[in-house]
């Protein structure tokens, strides 16, 4: 009996199929110039895959393929979730009228963060699009820092006195259907300031007339508008957070920061951070001019062009050991290439545990000897191997005993380094994901070049 089994397509599969037919109808149909037909068809898709696939139409047919999405919240919604690129393509080839419909429901922040990314003649024109009411709330966020919670933030936030009973509380909440995540309930005092906290359940399983100061957790945690976005991400993970509150100088709540905008902030920052550890930066994502591209990187590898001169410069210090025991150059690749491996792998941890909160700079001592371990231990395994690999296959004793304790010093070295180094500069507060890209490789390659002709010169008493 034969048994045959059917390949079935993963999720993942599937998806991109569903994508890809509905990415052909949705172009057919515009094509073909059949408006009812094509809106009616966007009205089915939700705006997230709405805009994903006005992404992978051809660049020519996006903006008016969105001017066909008939209701505006669904259109703020699709425009709230395009790339950046395609967001101000909508805005710049947009008829006036149908921007002006669709930003009235794009939420401030999200409309903050945009225009201020805009030149300012572009940011007059899109100002001049909002109502009053948007308009001043856009302004207000705009006079904080992008990267700060204040920019972050949502201004469209419930709040009630703290003196009311939980049944007005309850009726408040009705009669503001359209208000943001009430999953909390932010409670002010006389002058406005925060005064505490009560949560959705609570309220349900707490008597009509008992007042909501009585119930309130008064310790409520929350960030002042010049927090940086990255503690507001931390608190929020920490402690499981669903939103958070944003308070002025003067303790008085002026907006609400949500888990989805603490999403977009942990996206951006680790983006950030890999872009930083390769050696270059957001701005290369956003264009395709070769030009701009070499001119962002050609700095940061201006630091390994420099780090391999100077490791050139070591190796001819050395020409005489090569020039008397030759076959010294054929394992200088694996002796470095070795300790740089080892050297990213330390600096990753390294970084990435001071990005999320996980490593502090006092945890510098700990963390250094914790690796001398580590070092000590891969450096002892590759180093005996390459010694004995040495010595078998160029019979000599003095070669796999320097290429050994290569291996062994290099591997250990370059695991201190990349910690000591992102280390280092979070103590000088610069980025640390800086030095986990040409700066670690760097100081490796001339560390691990310097210290193999060291060890040569001296086994080899030359």
């Amino acid at each position: 009996m034969q048994l045959s089994i059917e390949n079935k397509p993963t999720a993942a599969a599937a998806y991109d199929t569903k994508k890809k037919r509905l990415v052909e109808t949705i172009d057919r149909l515009y094509v073909r110039d059949a408006r009812a037909s094509l809106q009616k068809m966007l009205a089915k898709v939700h705006p997230a895959d709405l805009a994903s696939v006005l992404d992978d139409l051809p660049p020519a047919h996006v903006v008016d393929v969105f001017s066909a999405i008939a209701d505006s919240e669904s259109a703020a919604e699709v425009f709230s979730q395009l790339p950046r690129d395609l967001r101000r393509q909508v805005l710049t080839e947009s008829k006036v009228d149908q921007l002006a419909r669709v930003l009235e429901h794009v939420p401030p922040d999200e409309l903050a963060d945009l225009i201020g990314d805009l030149p300012e003649d572009q940011r007059e024109q899109l100002m001049a699009l909002l109502g009053h009411e948007s308009k001043d709330e856009v302004e207000s966020l705009l006079q904080y820092s992008p990267d700060s919670a204040g920019g972050i933030m949502t201004t469209d936030i419930f709040s009630l006195p703290h003196t009311l009973t939980v049944e007005q509380a309850i009726e408040n909440i009705r009669s503001h259907e359209d208000v943001e995540m009430v999953f909390y309930l932010y409670l002010t005092d006389e002058e406005g300031g925060l005064a505490g906290v009560v949560s959705l359940r609570q309220l349900l399983l707490t008597a009509p007339g008992t007042l909501l100061n009585k119930i309130m957790n008064r310790r409520v945690m929350k960030v002042t508008t010049d927090d940086d976005q990255t503690t507001v991400a931390r608190l929020v993970d920490k402690y499981r957070l669903l939103a958070i509150p944003v308070v002025d100088e003067e303790n008085v709540l002026v907006g609400m920061i949500t888990v989805d905008d603490v999403i977009d902030v942990i996206e951006e920052e680790t983006t950030r951070d890999i872009l930083k550890m390769a050696g270059t930066d957001e701005s290369e994502t956003l264009t395709q001019s070769a030009f701009k591209i070499a001119r962002i990187r050609l700095p940061w590898l201006l630091a390994a062009f420099v780090g391999g001169l100077a490791a050139t410069a070591v190796i001819g210090r050395f020409e005489a050991i090569l020039a008397e025991v030759l076959v010294l150059g054929a394992f200088l690749p694996v002796v470095m290439g070795m300790a740089g491996n080892v050297g990213v792998q330390s600096a990753t941890v390294a970084v990435r545990g001071l990005a999320t909160g996980a490593i502090d700079v006092r945890d510098t001592v700990p963390l250094v000897l914790k690796e001398l371990r580590v070092g000590l231990l891969l450096g002892s395994f590759y180093g005996v191997i390459l010694a004995v690999y040495g010595y078998l296959i160029h019979d000599s004793v003095a070669l796999g005993e320097v290429v050994g304790l290569t291996i062994l010093v290099n591997m250990t070295g370059a695991a201190l380094l990349a910690v000591l180094l992102p280390m280092l500069f979070e103590r000088m507060k610069v980025d640390p994901a800086v030095a986990t890209g040409p700066f670690v490789t760097t100081a490796i390659d001339i560390f691990g070049v310097l210290n193999y002709f060291v060890i040569a010169s001296w086994i080899y008493q030359l």
